[in-house]
């Protein structure tokens, strides 16, 4: 019953796709060998890059198996929580001895519980859903207290640490289970500790020289940045969820202490990684809340568990429906941008050089380089910002290049290519589809029919014979009129013409004559003095709606 309701309510993910992290976990795991998977499983090394072998290999199975049918892999997901909320049922019943309404109310908290609603709707998630899964088997088996099921709790706190690095506090976990509700012998949790410090250590070392999001932070105001985040994802109320670290003292069971110890020490490597707070994070300690609940729901009348669940299950719906309508958005994108990539890869196989203009919100740019990658079927690609400086000096002449432009209003991707054997263009009007790869250093994204460059811009151009004249189109803005700024103009080091301009005087059309030369390549410049400085960080020059070659009579 529980897993039917839960896949109802949760129906609207089987029409989710992609994000950027799950295209390229299924693109790059495709490449390793079984080799690769037996030696990161039995490797004693950290992995600065977060090799996690039994989440990757998942990644590995269902991209061979299931491709980009988005619908097999949420299904995959859903089967690991539900499992999961069957660990914590067992736990409950069988370590914790509550009764099955005080076992069905801790498993309800943890399996609707929309704080995570992430881990429950993206693949991405997949190694918080199987390190827990692998923590609570490990749980189970040593909570038997015999030494079987102590040598066999090993195995599952290996693949838990093997699923992601939190599980390195799974032997304090453990530690705890024998003070608060074990025999407290200490001895069989050597060889666990000794792993969990052995691997410990050389993630600080690693730490050390790492300045990343993934670097441990143990400043006060980072770890309360953390903390405030996470504790505003409990009851989906800022700061609300401090209030439940009181809950074992109020009950004074020591049932519920250990499950508010699981909870903080699994929660505590999260808390050092201030720049990477995501709530899918709590997945994993939200367990440990599960058995503080299954607890209270044993201590307390049952009327009130009632009145609880009538008042915590629709909030928990409202959320998933708030949550659920951005994450349909996002996957609407995404799926309209990589299934247009298909077709654009098919069309250009002879392109080497990718360039991307404007990237979906949740597709990032190595999403897009994925997608690229998973449908070429190549690894030697290339790939640029449109924005990138210099793409012009960058790019060989001689290179198939695409021109991946994205439009956010319309959710639609336009290419742009040019073959090998294609000449450049000699006069380029900006736009979606204009040749960036022409563009040199100094010019910022697409604002609508116009391109902002710096005060000092390149671009690369083709003349063709018989050209008489260089033209110029550029936005000066709406009225108010403002400063004059002098613009110049150079075409292979010879300047062309010069023009003052007053910002806030509209569109202009400036066209200078050029002296007779040879056809072939020109390299133009755009010197603005003095620049529009709104931002320190991105001076303003011109903001350029057209340029190039042209003949006829000058002006």
């Amino acid at each position: 019953m529980f897993a039917v309701l839960f896949v109802i309510v949760n129906r609207g993910a089987y029409q989710g796709f992609f994000h950027g992290d799950e295209l390229d976990n299924i693109q790059w795991t495709r490449y390793l060998s079984p080799a690769d998977w037996l030696r990161g499983l039995l490797s004693l090394k950290y992995y600065p890059q977060n090799f996690r072998p039994v989440g990757h290999f998942y990644f590995n199975l269902m991209g061979r198996w299931a491709a980009l049918d988005f619908r097999w892999y949420v299904l995959s997901v859903h089967l690991i929580h539900l499992l999961n909320v069957a660990l914590i049922w067992r736990l409950l019943r069988t370590r914790f001895s509550l009764p099955a309404p005080a076992a069905a109310a801790g498993c309800l908290l943890f399996g609707f519980h929309m704080g995570v609603f992430d881990a429950l709707w993206k693949p991405m998630y997949i190694f918080d859903l199987l390190a827990a899964a692998c923590s609570l088997w490990c749980l189970l088996w040593y909570a038997r207290g015999d030494l079987a099921g102590r040598l066999a709790s090993f195995v599952p706190f290996w693949l838990a640490f093997k699923s992601k690095e939190m599980a390195v506090m799974l032997p304090a976990v453990l530690a705890a289970w024998e003070f608060w509700l074990g025999r407290k012998k200490w001895k069989p949790l050597l060889p666990f500790f000794a792993l969990s410090l052995a691997l410990g250590a050389q993630a600080l070392l690693v730490n050390v020289t790492r300045n990343s999001e993934y670097t441990l932070e143990f400043a006060p105001a980072a770890i309360w940045k953390s903390l405030s985040f996470y504790a505003g994802r409990i009851l989906l109320v800022p700061y609300a969820g401090l209030g439940v670290l009181a809950a074992p003292w109020l009950l004074r069971d020591r049932r519920a202490y250990f499950g508010i110890s699981f909870f903080l020490l699994l929660l505590f490597p999260m808390l050092l990684l201030s720049r990477r707070l995501f709530p899918a994070y709590l997945y994993l300690p939200l367990a440990g809340l599960a058995m503080v609940g299954g607890v209270a729901a044993a201590r307390v009348p049952r009327i009130a568990v009632a009145a609880f669940f009538v008042l915590w299950l629709p909030f928990q719906h409202a959320s998933l429906r708030a949550q659920r309508r951005e994450a349909l958005s996002l996957a609407d994108e995404n799926r309209r941008y990589v299934s247009q990539v298909r077709e654009i890869v098919r069309a250009n196989p002879e392109a080497t050089v990718f360039i991307y203009d404007g990237v979906p919100a949740a597709l990032h740019s190595w999403g897009i380089a994925a997608a690229v990658r998973y449908f070429a079927g190549r690894g030697d690609l290339e790939f640029h910002s449109a924005e990138q400086r210099d793409l012009a000096r960058m790019l060989r002449q001689g290179s198939g290049v695409v021109l991946l432009s994205w439009d956010p209003v319309h959710r639609e991707l336009q290419a742009l290519a040019r073959a090998p054997s294609q000449p450049e263009a000699s006069y380029i009007r900006m736009g979606r589809l204009a040749p960036v790869w022409q563009l040199g250093e100094g010019w910022y994204s697409l604002s609508g029919h116009f391109r902002w460059c710096r005060p000092y811009a390149t671009a690369r151009l083709r003349r063709p014979p018989g050209t008489e004249a260089f033209e110029l189109e550029v936005n000066m803005g709406p009225p108010p009129v403002r400063q004059p700024i002098e613009a110049r103009v150079f075409v292979n080091g010879e300047i062309v013409g010069a023009k003052r301009l007053a910002r806030g005087s509209g569109w202009h059309t400036l066209r200078w004559p050029v002296k007779a030369g040879p056809p072939g390549a020109a390299w133009v410049e755009f010197r603005v003095e003095p620049p529009f400085v709104a931002d320190p960080v991105q001076p303003l020059g011109l903001a350029i709606g057209a340029f190039g070659f042209v003949g006829g009579q000058q002006p």
